[in-house]
This record gives structure tokens, sequence and C-alpha cells, in this order.
């Protein structure tokens, strides 16, 4: 700037009261502009006297008090004009004459020698007379106004205003979107900005108030509107660096302003106010994104009412908020299975009262804060909402926040559609959780979008918790994994949540879950009794023994108090004292209960349909008599073994493992009961990442069931054995997901007993984990035999005298001559397939009986299939 004032202004002795969010600090910055804006543009304010201010008398109260001495306002209906007397009378000179031919003074001339007019410096109208010592000093609706200027006269007139150096100077525009907008003088105002903002006086200012929540509004405004390209510069480059100053958001009214609002609503209204409950009502007040205006407007309702102001009548507008007696630090004891974050947040109380007290005694910390930035984990329903609205009370509480509100958001509500707009809503929903916590979750949401404009709105979030650090706590949440994911997504979000801030929020442990829900049913009306209780306890132990990724934890409770309220309110009708009882457990629920394990021969009946299997049901009836004795003797269930199932092919295995999990369901060890069958092509992959995802998906898809792994060795067969290789990596991602889905999956690995020795020795940790070993040994003769018949009688068949025993006979010579290949029930059934090949060729001969004979035997069976006698119609 060239021109500077004349004399420096010295500050008011009394200076006019003011308020928190309008300080004069805001326009002493020393720039051209200043720009106010936010959710409190257009509110009223109430000052340090108690006096309720409309949004202009309390920027003339915030002027003056910052040393302006002349202040000048300007809208569209009156161009030019005064809150005060001292600013108009400043503004006034007397009128200048010129002399005449005829020696007589000539026609007034205009004030400011750089006006022009339509007959150039002269005026036509008369000059006003002196208002004397009668005007009022305090402001009042317009010491003066012009309403007739025209807008290219107006623009001189405050352009020649600022100009001047005789006394310190601020044109206001209290509606600067409208004025900008509609001037008739576009122009001309354009080219005054773009002149003042590289060439003012120093220490004069252009106040522009705009009617937008955020900078990036208003600087969004400017660019749309393309009429004030130095406006618009000036605030482009203030929102990109906020540092820079000459902007300052007006934002909603903090405790001290409201307390004030309501002192004046009692003084001067005869609003009843319970003293106890005042500043718990204020502090929930301040907590609420409202303005004075509507504070006001509600005070006024109590008052009309005959109503006084407490802690019930405001809870319309603030819900428990105001009612609530404990502290957030009591709250957050008191909420069931969070010990560990009392602790975690207890050393965080700690480090704030340290600051504090290091700031009493003039020894504040050096350096830049501790981030208080913090990352939630945890899945749903485990309190990550609830512990980041009282965070913002305990913030406040400390001195961190002055509001302490909790803004929710999701990824849906930052990222736009389009482009550009990410960045600008993104900003918005930061700017409406100033001086609190903006509460992310399913944070995770904006990093998986990076195709599109999350990776904006994650840009705009960085740059806001480093400008806005002093007034802004930022918490993300979700899954754990995910949570990993999205700090990945950007450099920067590891640096503004380091590890320390990850705050894990584990699953509820059944006992827990149990207190919530029989909290949940007293919260509703609701008494049970001991064996209600009891069932609900199992419920609820196999709801979260069997629980997935997705548990709602404290919802799922919620939701279960919800199903037995409304089965028991159909049941008992108005008969409210009735407690609730088993037949109000809906049966979606009651399938959660322990069954009692079924009689083991009649659960392993099924089993007695196959030949050979023996040693295997005898091993599963074993487990089934435990389960048994564990359920009379009070002990409960066990989780499911994992198994090896070892023996030579054909023996049963893979039938077995498909019995196995609907036994295991049965026994009610398994939820579902599913089997899911795979072998190393499902497990293993071909480069380098790919085979633990495998692995999880398929551990995934058997979830609550039977996970089958045939021919498991081959697992490790890439490294012959030495557990090197993506086999070893296959291995590896197994024994993880055998343990962390220890009772909902049941893994069974199938193969040669010596090759499954071979598994074992690849990895220790697989011999801790499969604790049951079922024996499949080779089918003798005979029982090859048992299968050839049932198998042929199945098919319609009869075998005739001597058929079984040259078939047996085949079958032996063939184990005898291949017994690494030999596939016991594969080859007997393959056998049977041969010999009604043979069949058919006497079948075309009109030899039309069920009876298979001997010489439909083959004389040889090969792995690759049936040599047949020469001569059969298959060669013909």
């Amino acid at each position: 700037m060239n021109a500077t004032l004349a004399k420096e202004t010295p500050a008011p002795a009394a200076p006019p009261p003011g308020t928190e969010r309008l300080p004069p600090d805001a326009v002493r910055t020393g720039e051209p502009f200043t720009v106010l804006y936010g959710p409190g543009v257009g509110d009223v304010f109430v000052d340090a006297t108690g006096e309720v201010r409309t949004m202009e008398q309390a920027l003339w109260h915030m002027l003056r008090a910052a040393g302006f001495e002349r202040i000048v306002f300007s809208t569209l209906q009156d161009p030019v004009y005064f809150r005060d007397d001292a600013s108009w009378r400043r503004s006034r000179r007397p009128a200048r004459r010129t002399p005449g031919t005829d020696g007589r003074a000539g026609p007034p001339r205009m004030r400011h020698a750089g006006l022009r007019g339509p007959l150039g410096a002269t005026r036509l109208l008369r000059a006003e007379p002196d208002p004397g010592a009668g005007r009022p000093v305090a402001p009042a609706a317009g010491a003066a106004r012009a309403s007739g200027m025209a807008d290219p006269f107006g623009v001189m007139t405050l352009t020649a205003y600022l100009r001047g150096t005789g006394h310190r100077t601020a044109v206001v525009f209290p509606h600067a979107d409208e004025f900008l907008l509609h001037n008739q003088a576009s122009r001309q105002l354009a080219q005054a900005l773009a002149t003042w903002a590289c060439d003012g006086v120093e220490g004069n200012q252009w106040v522009l108030v705009f009617n937008r929540t955020s900078l990036h509004e208003v600087a969004a405004f400017l660019t749309g509107l393309g009429r004030c390209p130095g406006l618009e510069t000036f605030v482009t480059e203030r929102r990109d660096e906020p540092a820079r100053g000459g902007t300052h958001r007006v934002g909603l009214p903090g405790e001290r302003e409201l307390e004030r609002l309501v002192h004046a609503a009692r003084l001067r209204k005869g609003l009843r106010v319970a003293w106890r409950d005042l500043d718990r009502v204020v502090r929930a007040m301040a907590g609420q994104p409202e303005t004075a205006r509507v504070w006001r407007s509600r005070l006024h309702q109590l008052h009309g009412k005959g109503t006084r102001l407490d802690r019930e009548t405001v809870r319309p507008w603030l819900g428990a908020a105001a009612a609530e007696e404990r502290t957030p630090w009591e709250r957050l004891a008191a909420m069931p299975g969070t010990e560990a974050l009392v602790r975690r947040f207890e050393g965080l109380r700690a480090e704030m009262e340290t600051e504090a007290a290091l700031r009493a005694r003039g020894r504040p910390s050096q350096g830049e804060p501790p981030s208080r930035h913090l990352v939630f984990t945890g899945n749903p329903g485990t309190g990550k909402t609830t512990v980041a609205r009282l965070l913002g009370e305990m913030y406040r509480d400390a001195g961190v926040l002055t509001r302490g509100h909790c803004v929710e958001a999701g990824p849906g509500d930052l990222i736009a559609g389009f482009v550009g707009q990410t960045a600008q809503r993104t900003a918005a929903v930061i700017d409406r959780a100033l001086d609190g916590v903006l509460f992310i979750d399913e944070a995770y949401g904006l990093s998986d979008q990076r195709e599109g404009f999350g990776d904006q709105a994650i840009e705009t979030l960085l740059k806001r918790m480093e400008d806005d650090r002093d007034r802004l706590v930022v918490v993300v949440a979700g899954y754990p994994g995910k949570m990993e994911e999205f700090l990945d997504a950007n450099p920067g979000l590891r640096s503004r949540f380091p590890v320390t801030n990850v705050v894990p929020f584990p699953d509820h442990d059944p006992g827990t879950l149990h207190t919530i829900l029989m909290n949940r049913l007293a919260q509703r009306g609701m008494t049970a009794g001991a064996e209600v209780a009891e069932e609900l306890r199992q419920i609820v132990e196999n709801l979260h023994r069997t629980r997935g990724a997705t548990f709602g934890n404290v919802r799922e409770m919620r939701t279960l108090a919800d199903a037995v309220r409304s089965r028991w309110s159909v049941r008992i009708g108005p008969e409210v004292d009735e407690p609730v009882t088993g037949e109000d457990i809906p049966e979606t629920y009651r399938g959660h209960l322990p069954r009692p394990a079924p009689d083991p021969a009649e659960l392993l009946a099924g089993l007695d349909a196959y030949v050979g299997l023996a040693p295997a049901r005898a091993a599963l009836a074993a487990l089934a008599w435990r389960l048994r004795m564990r359920q009379e003797r009070g002990a409960g269930n066990f989780d499911p073994p994992h198994l090896l199932f070892t023996g030579p092919p054909g023996t049963g295995k893979t039938t077995v493992a498909r019995l196995l999990g609907a036994l295991f369901r049965s026994l009610g060890l398994l939820r579902g009961g599913h089997v899911v069958e795979v072998t190393r092509v499902d497990l293993v992959g071909e480069y380098l990442g790919q085979t633990a995802p495998k692995v999880v998906g398929a551990c995934e898809q058997a979830m609550d069931g039977v996970l089958f792994i045939d021919e498991a060795y081959s697992l490790v067969a890439d490294a012959g054995g030495s557990g090197s290789g993506f086999g070893k990596e296959a291995v590896e991602a197994l024994l993880r997901e055998m343990e962390n889905r220890r009772g909902r999956l049941v893994v069974v690995a199938a193969g040669y007993p010596a090759d499954l020795e071979r598994l074992l020795d690849s990895n220790a940790g697989l011999r801790s984990r499969f604790t049951l070993t079922v024996p499949f040994p080779a089918f003798s003769p005979e029982d090859l035999g048992e299968i050839l018949r049932r198998s042929a009688t199945a098919d319609g068949y009869v075998l005739a005298p001597g058929t079984e025993e040259r078939a047996r006979r085949l079958l032996e010579e063939t184990r005898r001559a291949r017994p690494a290949a030999f596939g016991n029930a594969r080859d007997v059934r393959r056998l049977l397939e041969a010999m009604e090949g043979l069949k058919g060729a006497r079948w075309a001969e009109g030899d039309r009986g069920p009876e298979l004979l001997p010489e439909d035997v083959p004389e040889e069976l090969e792995t690759g299939g049936v040599r047949a006698p020469s001569g059969w119609p298959g060669e013909r």
C-alpha cells in the first residue's frame, strides 16, 4: 500500500462491549480486506453487557473496538449510510464554492476532489444542516442514509472515504453476496476492489460479510460471479493458506455468550431459571449446532408458557444431554466392557492436565502439540460412536476444544458426484465440526473410492486437519483391517494419525453382552426371572461364538431385546406386571440354545450303510459320547476338533467328510454344517501374493462348516515337503485361519498316513491343530466284494454264483500289481462299469436277464480303463 494514515489512531479509552465471535483481532490483520463468513453470519450477538445486538450492530462494536474512527455501511438499498454520529460528521466537509464572474460565490462543489457527477465537480444537492450536539452518539438504526444515490456514485463515495488519510476508515458490505451480484456499477466496483487490493491506504479496510458457511463457498461464489477478480484472488489465496489472515469465520455461540443470553431473558423478559441446572443446561446448549437467534426464541417460548428453564424443560431441544449429571469420564467408565478404553483415556486426561499445569506456571510446551486425532478400530456396536461423542466433551472440559460437539459423517457426506464438488462438500462438513469432533464412520470408504473422488476428500481433510489443528479433532472409525488399508491410502494419513492414536474397540465378551441385554430389557419395562435369564445367557454365548465379521455387539443385543419385547407385548397385553418367559424368545433365537446330544448310535446310523467304515465310526462315536458325557456332567460343549483322515484313496474319506458337517451340526458343535471340498489348486496361487487370499476365501466360504482338503500333502509338494514355496504360504495362512476361526471352522486334511506325516513335519504348528486322527484302512477282499454286491443291487443287477468270487480275485490281483494306484471302492465302481459294458454285448444278443455272470468280469482291470476280450461288441 502506498498511502498511509496521516496520524496514528489512538485506541478508545473505553472500547465498546463486543462478543467472542467478533473479536477486534479479526480486523487487525493489516490486510486490505476482511472477509467474514460462517454459520453465525446473520445471527444475533449478546455482548459483554448482556445487550442483544444484530449482526450490523455487533460489527460496529467490533470495528470501534479495533480502533476505526469512521465506519461506513453500504447495501443495495442504502449505498452509503452510518450507524453513529461521529462517522457521519467525519464524512462531511463544508461545501466548497468557487467565485463567479460577478464576484459572488459560485455553486457548491463536491466534498472530495476526486468525485465527479453529471456536471463534473459541481454538486446539485444542498448540504444538510449541521445536526449539532443533540445528535445521538450511540449507534442508532442509521444516523444518516443516502438511499437515492446511484450505484456508480456510491462506489466513488466509498472509495473516496477509504482513500482519505485523516481518519481510520472501514467500509462494510453487511450483505456482500447481494451487493456484488446486483450492484449496477459492477465495472467500477471491480476496479475499485482490484486497485485497493494492491494500492490502498494502510490501516483502512473493506469489510465484506458473506452469508456462506465456509470460505470454500465464498470462493466458489466469487468464481461463479466472475466480476471481481481481485477479490476472488484474495479469497482463494486465503482459502488455500488460512494463516495469511484477512478472513474470519463467525461461528455459533459458546457457553459464555449463551449464559449472557439466558440472563438477558431473565432480566428483561422475566424468564425463571433453575439455578442448580444453569451450568449444565448452558453447556448442553453450547454443544448444539444452533444460533443465538434460535435459542432466544426458545427461551421466549419458555417464558410465554410460564415455564422455568431447567434440565427437564429443555429436553425437547437437548435430549438427555442437559439432564446428564455425570461427567463424560464417569459415563465412559459406566459403559460395559470399556475398562481398557478408560485406562487409555485416563492417560490422555493426565497428559492434558500436565499441559494445563505447565501453562499455569508459565512453562507451556514448546513446538507443535501432539496430535489429538484418533483412529477407532472395531466391529459395529462396540461403542465407537458413543465414545466419539464423549470425547468432544472431554476435550471441551480440558480446554482443548471450545464447544466439544460431535459431527457424525460417512463417506457419502464427503464425496460428491462431480468434479470440484467433493472438496467443497468436505470443507462444509469440517466447518460444521470446528471447535468440536468430526467423527467419520466407515472412513475406509474414502480410500475404496480412489478411482472416483475419495482422494479429493482425503486431501481436503488432511489440509484442514493441519490448518485448523487448534479447532478440530478428527476421529476415523471402521473395521480393523479396512482401517489399515485406509491409513496406507495416503502418506499424510499416517502422520496425522500416529500408531499411538489407534484405539482398538474389541468385541464385547458374552458376559458383557448379557449384561447389556438384561439392562435393555429393564429399560424397556420388562422383568425376567432366573430361568429365562439363563436361556438368554446361553443364546448370547452362542451368538458370540458364531459371530461373523459384521457382528453388531450392542446393536445385536438391542435387536434381541426389542424382539423379546414385541412377543411379550402380544402375549401379556395390558398385564405389564407379567415377567418375560421362554415363549417370548423368538424361534430364530431359540435355535441358539444348546440341544442335548442325541444318542450316538442313532446319530451315526447313517454310516452303517457304508462298508468298511467301522474304524471311522468308532472314532466319531467316541467323540459323540465325550460330548454327551460333558453335557450330562454340566461341563458344556467344546470346540469341534480339526481332523486327519488317513488312508488310501477310495476308502470313504470324502463320503465321511460330507457327513461330518451334518454330524457336528446335530451335536451342536457347528452352526452351519456345510462342507467345502478343496485341493491344492484351490489354495495355492501361481504368483506371489495370490495364495493367502485364496486360503482366506476358502475358509470364509467354509465358515461354520467343514473345509475338506483332499490329498493335503500336495500343499507342500512343490518343495519336497520342506515347507518352502507357495505351499508354505498356504500352510501358514491356513494355520492363522484355523486359530482365528476356532470353534467356527473344522478343517479335515485327508491323504495317505505317511504323506500326512510329512505334511505335519513341514510346520510345527500343524500337529497341535489336528487333534483327532480317523483311520480309513484299505478294504479287505470281503469288503470289496460286499461293496460290489451293494453297488450292483443299487443299479438293478444280480450277481450270479461265482461272479463275486471272480471279481474279488481280480481286485486282489490289481492291488498286488499296483498297490499305490489301487483305488479300493473307486476301482470297485470302475469294475462294475466294465462288467456292465460286457453285459451290454450279451444284451445285444438277446440276453435280457438282470444277472451279471462270471464271464462279465474282465481279465484285467487297468488304471486307465478295461482291457476287454477280443471280439466284444465295442470293437466292432
